[in-house]
């Protein structure tokens, strides 16, 4: 029986292990803290993993992220170039996200903060509405995650196309779809809600900045759940000064916590969660992991690898 260990910072292990061992009979999942040979372990289920967990064990050859996004193993000091690395794709999750992300394209189209803001004041006043139809809707990134918040924006109604490095036809071929660089500029101007769903790479840190905020169109909206880095705080606190956006959803953040003494938190204008745009659904999680590593033991290649070299 091949035997893998599961390390998740900051997150309880147990469900996944239950989860795991439930999953499979030709396959074992431990906790550090179980008993166990480093060198008998081969596999494993990641998130945030010690900067020596693979020298620790010399025998990994595959590992999943508990996540859809992979950074941080990526970034792991002690990744060795012969380790297959998996994302995690779960359906319900993408689902989930992409709630999130409609509550706000929603709430924007339809004034909710400002009515909220009235509220407060005991203001009885109404504001133009506009059909979703009127709302242009963008999606930097158009993984698994983004494709999924696309396709049910277009479902809604609202004027939505994505942005990607290449080029790849969705499967719904009426969104449309930006590509590379020379088609960035484009995307932006033509987008008043940008939805950032980015992976996390050399390429894309700091994408959320002042010359991407100007490029949208005036009066816009940010909805930040790609990762923390993605975004120049400093350049979206000028933005919502100036009313090139009209306000922001952030959901990640560098560090997180968000520290307490962040202007983040006090901003009127920005909305923040504490990183729970989505979850992950344990079962979910660890059937990826089973399935991966059956198909490395078949000699198959995984279905949800990574490429290290471009960082999803």
């Amino acid at each position: 029986m091949q035997q893998g260990i599961v390390q998740v910072k900051g997150v309880d292990p147990t469900p996944y292990l239950e989860s795991f061992n439930r999953y499979s009979d030709e396959l074992s999942l431990l906790t550090a803290d179980m008993p166990h040979d480093p060198e008998q372990i081969t596999f494993a289920l990641l998130w945030y993993p010690d900067d020596d967990f693979f020298d620790r064990y010399p025998n990994v050859k595959l590992v999943a992220s508990i996540a859809a996004g992979v950074d941080n193993i990526l970034a792991c000091p002690s990744l060795r170039d012969d380790v297959i690395v998996c994302r995690n794709r779960d359906p319900e999750q993408a689902s989930i996200m992409s709630t999130f992300a409609l509550w706000h394209i929603i709430g924007h189209q339809r004034n909710f903060e400002r009515y909220r803001e009235q509220q407060t004041l005991h203001i009885w006043k109404r504001h133009p509405m506009r059909a979703p139809a009127d709302i242009n809707v963008g999606i930097l990134g158009l993984g698994f995650m983004g494709e999924k918040i696309a396709d049910d924006c277009h479902a809604l109604g609202f004027n939505v196309a994505g942005w990607r490095k290449s080029f790849k036809t969705l499967t719904n071929e009426e969104i449309p779809v930006f590509a590379g660089t020379e088609q960035l500029d484009s995307f932006l101007q033509r987008t008043e809600v940008l939805i950032c769903v980015l992976p996390l790479t050399d390429e894309t840190r700091g994408i959320l900045n002042r010359d991407t905020f100007s490029k949208l169109q005036r009066g816009g909206y940010l909805v930040h759940i790609g990762r923390g880095d993605h975004l120049v705080p400093e350049d979206l606190f000028a933005a919502l000064e100036d009313g090139q956006l009209a306000g922001a959803a952030l959901d990640v953040f560098t560090p997180e916590p968000l520290p307490a003494d962040s202007p983040i938190w006090d901003h009127p204008k920005i909305f923040v969660t504490p990183h729970d745009a989505s979850d992950v659904r344990p079962s979910a999680a660890a059937a990826n992991l089973a399935e991966e590593v059956e198909r490395f033991v078949r000699g198959e290649a995984p279905a949800n690898q990574v490429l290290k070299e471009i960082g999803y």
